[in-house]
C-alpha cells in the first residue's frame, strides 16, 4: 500500500496522497490512516481519523470517485461541526481526488486521497490512472487476506492435528493400560482358583497377542493396518529364531480396517498356538504354509487366505469345540461377513477364510 500511495502522488503530481484502511469494530466502520506519502507522518498525527461526511461519503461507500478542482467550492464541503471543513493546521487542500479501494466481493476497502494546495491540479486521466491503481491494490489486499487466512487454516489444522495425536496418545496409553490391569486381575483370580495351569497361560497369551495388535494399529492411529504388518506381528511370538516355521506367501497388501486386523490377529494367534500344542508346530520340521490373494475386480473382489500344516502328526476333529476353535470360524467369519472352514486332512489343519474384499478393506463402516 505505500507502494500503491507513493505512485499515485507520482502520477497526479499531488503535494500529498494517503490511504485509509477501512476496520470494522465492535462499534462500526473505523478509518485508520495506514499510508501517506509527500509528506511526514507527524502531519497527520495530531488530526481525528475521517467521518462519513458529505465529501467522504463516496469514498467510504464505494460510491464512486470525487475529483474538485478546488474542494472548499465544493457544495458538499464544510457542512458538519465541529470544524466545518478542515481542522485547524490541517495540510492545504485545494485541488482534490479520492478513489475508493473496493474488494472482489464489493466490500470497501478504504480509500485512497490526494491533495494539493494549487486549485485545479487533477484531471480526468490523473483519475482513470487512479481507479487502475486502485483495483491492483484491492487485488493485492484481498490476495493479502486469502493469505492470511490460509495460514490460520494451516495453524488451526496444526493445532488440531496436535490436540488429535495427544487425545489417541491418551487413548492408546489407557488402552494399554487396561490390557494391563485385566492380566494383573486375571492373575490374581485365577491363582487362587483350581482352573489348570494350562488355561491361565491361554489366557495371559491371548491377551498379550490382543496388547501386540494394539501396538500395531496404536502406530497408524487406529486408522487400520497393513495385511501383511498384522501377518507379521501375528506369528512372530511363534516361530523359531531362523523364521523356518512358517512360509508366507504374501498377496495384495491390503489395508485392514481396524476391527478386521483385530479380528485376524487374534484368529492367527488361536491357529498358531493350536498348532504348537497338537499339530504341525508340536514337532520338529513340521511347518505352516500361510498365504492370501484377491480374485475378481473392485465391489466383486472376494479374500482369500489359506492356512496350511505340513508335516506333523495325524490330526483329527475334536469332539468338544473349544474357544478358539470359536473364535475362528465364528468370530471371524462374522466379522469378515465371510466363511472360514477348518478341515482337519491326513498332512495337517487347513484353514480356509474367504470374504468380500470390501468387507475386509479399511473402508467399511464403523471403522474406530
Amino acid at each position: 500500500m505505500q507502494t500503491v500511495t507513493d505512485a499515485g502522488v507520482a502520477v497526479t503530481g499531488a503535494q500529498f496522497g494517503a490511504f485509509f484502511y477501512n476496520v470494522l469494530s465492535d462499534t462500526g466502520e473505523s478509518y485508520t490512516l495506514y499510508t501517506i506519502s509527500g509528506v511526514p507522518r507527524e502531519k497527520f498525527s495530531h488530526f481525528p481519523m475521517p467521518r462519513n461526511t458529505q465529501v467522504f461519503e463516496p469514498t467510504f461507500r464505494g460510491t464512486g470517485t470525487v475529483r474538485s478542482d478546488d474542494i472548499t467550492k465544493d457544495p458538499r464541503y464544510g457542512k458538519l461541526a465541529p470544524y466545518y471543513g478542515k481542522p485547524k493546521g490541517h495540510l492545504p487542500v485545494t485541488s482534490y481526488l479520492a478513489v475508493p479501494v473496493l474488494s472482489r466481493s464489493g466490500e470497501v476497502l478504504g480509500g485512497l486521497f490526494f491533495g494539493h494546495e494549487e486549485p485545479a491540479r487533477f484531471t480526468a486521466r490523473h483519475e482513470e490512472l487512479l481507479v487502475g491503481i486502485a483495483g491492483q491494490a484491492a487485488i493485492g489486499i484481498d490476495n493479502a487476506r486469502l493469505y492470511q487466512a490460509a495460514q490460520r487454516e494451516i495453524a488451526e489444522r496444526r493445532q488440531a492435528e496436535h490436540h488429535r495425536t495427544l487425545l489417541m496418545n491418551e487413548l492408546n496409553h489407557r488402552v494399554k493400560n487396561t490390557l494391563a490391569t485385566v492380566q494383573s486381575i486375571a492373575a490374581q483370580t485365577l491363582r487362587a482358583s483350581a482352573l489348570e495351569e494350562g488355561a491361565r497361560q491361554a489366557f495371559d497369551a491371548r491377551l498379550i497377542a490382543l496388547s501386540n495388535a494394539h501396538n500395531l494399529l496404536m502406530q497408524e492411529n487406529w486408522a487400520g493396518a497393513i495385511l501383511s504388518e498384522v501377518v507379521r506381528a501375528a506369528l512372530r511370538p511363534h516361530d523359531t529364531p531362523d523364521d523356518t516355521r512358517f512360509k508366507v506367501t504374501a498377496g495384495p497388501d491390503i489395508r485392514l480396517s481396524a476391527k478386521t486386523a483385530l479380528a485376524i490377529a487374534m484368529a492367527l494367534h488361536e491357529l498358531s498356538t493350536n498348532a504348537l500344542k497338537y499339530g504341525a508346530l508340536s514337532v520338529p520340521g513340521g511347518c505352516v504354509d500361510l498365504s492370501w490373494e484377491v480374485r475378481g475386480e473392485r465391489d466383486a473382489a472376494r479374500f482369500r487366505m489359506e492356512w496350511r500344516e505340513r508335516g506333523g502328526p495325524p490330526v483329527k476333529a475334536p469332539e468338544k469345540t473349544g474357544f478358539g476353535t470359536r473364535l475362528v470360524e465364528r468370530g471371524l467369519a462374522s466379522e469378515l461377513g465371510g466363511t472360514v472352514r477348518l478341515a482337519y486332512e491326513p498332512g495337517g489343519l487347513v484353514c480356509t477364510i474367504e470374504a468380500p474384499l470390501p468387507r475386509v478393506g479399511a473402508d467399511e463402516e464403523g471403522l474406530p
